[in-house]
């Protein structure tokens, strides 16, 4: 088996401890753990519970900023294990390199070819309050004992730890990497690619990088050795190359130097002999406040980056461009997913879907509350009589009618079970996504002042008209 992650789970941007609670959620879903029996650890049984005892452990200690929690990933070879062999082995590493000290959930999910373990456990130990702290030499001193004892004692081979993927990642950059968002890693290895293939030499490579603004330093590390730091303008730290992966470390890049070379070849046009055009009908209207966006991407594209002199382009502004754009084509995709024609439209949209998220999480955490009132211990116990009870009994009727009346006071998530809480979580998650992209758009128009007012301090769509017919008039011959 192997350790394939070491995460670390950060404060959203916004301080909070969202990521903690997504991760949570995450390993718990019961899609993946056998409808929640390949779940364990210290800390409850639902996701709210164990998030819920996380944060109490923070509070208690008053430390509720910085790092919030951890997340290990332990995967183990097609046909190793069974689940019950992997649920124990986890569960062995936890009260062995956790025990009670640390606040932890741990679950295996069978929805691979390769069975795989998750852990996430609180950065606040609960009886200290002193923070978890992983340093270079904790695997081999620590943690690697334990492993061999347990893979040892189940017949396993000794786990086996790649030195490129012990560093980890923040959640946060786990997620942008699953869904395929662009990311400062991304962006650095790009331009690191690019000119390893215009560069002769190592000095070249550093003058060049420099060109397109970052901030470049040598170093050696003792466990690494030598290594590039790259630093973007934009950036507060610094990427050292042995962190960006395979292909990036200090020799790596000197060698790539070597080989590779930028060459353009001219593409050779299909020899086509016959072909038969359909006329197709794909033509969809795009309103006024949709266009506000598709124009906007042309202007990030062209104003700052067609330039003749290529050594005259701002590579910083490339790069915040490159996310800026994606950010755009999101926001233009929702507002056509949905119709949404105006920003008047957009504020309907808002108001509907906080009133949903209201609801939804009105029906979820209600039972969380339920446990100790009297009316749903008693629907709980009339609901195992009925299910004792024959259809032909006397009593039958009068248990049914008895617990039809408590239904009512009760949401459905309550009464139809797990199946619907995690419909409604899934729903809760789109709402949210609906939310950041709202924000989102929101911003975009406060800060280009897409609405034009007239004299008496309301906006009119002829006066908005003549003043962007204005704008793209001076755009477009800035571009020539």
């Amino acid at each position: 088996m192997a350790i394939t992650k070491l995460m670390n789970i950060k404060q959203g941007r916004r301080g909070g401890s969202k990521h903690l609670n997504n991760s949570i959620r995450y390993i718990m879903n019961p899609k993946k753990t056998n409808d929640g029996e390949l779940i364990g650890g210290n800390s409850g049984f639902t996701p709210q519970e164990v998030y819920q005892v996380m944060m109490d452990t923070k509070l208690d200690w008053d430390k509720l900023e910085g790092r919030q929690g951890y997340h290990f990933v332990i995967s183990f070879q097609p046909g190793e294990v069974n689940e019950e062999m992997a649920y124990q082995v986890i569960k062995e590493f936890c009260e062995e390199y956790l025990g009670d000290d640390f606040d932890y959930v741990f679950s295996i999910h069978n929805d691979q070819k390769h069975m795989h373990g998750h852990i996430v456990f609180n950065s606040v130990n609960r009886m200290s309050g002193y923070k978890y702290r992983y340093e270079n030499g904790d695997w081999e001193k620590y943690i690697q004992p334990i492993t061999n004892k347990i893979c040892e004692k189940y017949g396993l081979p000794p786990l086996e730890f790649d030195a490129e993927t012990r560093k980890g990642k923040s959640y946060a950059q786990w997620q942008a990497d699953k869904k395929g968002a662009p990311t400062w890693k991304k962006i650095i290895r790009a331009d690191i690619d690019y000119i390893i293939s215009i560069s002769g030499n190592e000095e070249e490579f550093i003058s060049n990088m420099e060109k397109i603004g970052y901030q470049i330093r040598k170093g050696d590390s003792q466990k690494h050795g030598a290594y590039f730091s790259f630093r973007a303008m934009e950036q507060k730290r610094g990427w050292r190359s042995y962190n960006l992966g395979s292909g990036y470390h200090y020799e790596e890049i000197l060698s790539r130097i070597r080989r590779e070379k930028f060459v353009y070849k001219n593409p050779r046009s299909p020899r086509i002999r016959f072909y038969k055009m359909k006329r197709i009908n794909t033509h969809q209207a795009v309103t006024q406040f949709q266009k506000k966006r598709i124009r906007k991407i042309y202007f990030v594209s062209v104003q700052y980056h067609n330039i003749k002199n290529p050594y005259a382009v701002d590579y910083r502004e490339v790069r915040k461009s490159l996310l800026h754009i994606d950010q755009l084509w999101e926001n233009i995709n929702y507002l056509k997913q949905f119709q949404i024609n105006s920003y008047a439209e957009l504020l309907d949209r808002e108001a509907k879907i906080k009133e949903q998220e209201k609801a939804l999480k009105n029906q979820i955490y209600n039972k969380d509350f339920l446990q100790d009132n009297e009316a749903y211990i008693r629907y709980k116990k009339l609901k195992e009589m009925l299910s004792e009870v024959p259809e032909s009994d006397d009593s039958f009727e009068k248990i049914l009618d008895e617990l039809e009346e408590l239904e009512q006071d009760f949401p459905d998530a309550i009464l139809d079970g797990s199946e619907k809480v995690e419909q409604m979580e899934k729903k809760l998650q789109s709402i949210r996504d609906e939310k950041r992209i709202i924000r989102q758009i929101k911003k975009e128009e406060e800060e280009d002042k897409l609405f034009y007012t007239a004299a008496w301090g309301q906006p009119t769509e002829h006066t908005y008209q003549n003043s962007k017919k204005k704008e793209v008039q001076t755009q477009w011959a800035k571009t020539k």
